[in-house]
């Protein structure tokens, strides 16, 4: 696999297959691994930049702290926020089909 979107989508399946906890920060140590060991193979590399500014707009930011970290201050724990990472990371393929389409 050399997609960064695929992998998630299978991460979103079966999460507690790949990561120790269901924890967003453990998604987070768990993808940045992945794009480094295969960072010359991956197909979709800008991917995580593009969702980078994604959520910093989305909500309204103004820090430098990771995708991670904001997503995670606006959850009630590191649960909801793997849950609401899958959440906004679909929202964020769907809106870059929707720009890429139209």
């Amino acid at each position: 696999m050399n997609s960064i979107v695929e992998l998630v989508k299978e991460l979103e399946k079966r999460p507690a297959m790949y990561l120790t906890r269901n924890y967003i920060s453990c998604l987070k140590a768990y993808l940045d691994g992945w794009y480094q060991r295969d960072i010359n193979n991956v197909s979709d590399i800008n991917v995580m930049d593009s969702f980078q500014v994604f959520i910093e707009q989305k909500y309204e930011s103004g820090t430098s702290h990771s995708w991670c970290d904001i997503i995670l201050f606006y959850s009630q724990d590191e649960t909801d926020g793997l849950k609401n990472f899958f959440k906004e990371f679909n929202d964020f393929i769907t809106v870059k089909k929707a720009d890429n389409n139209g």
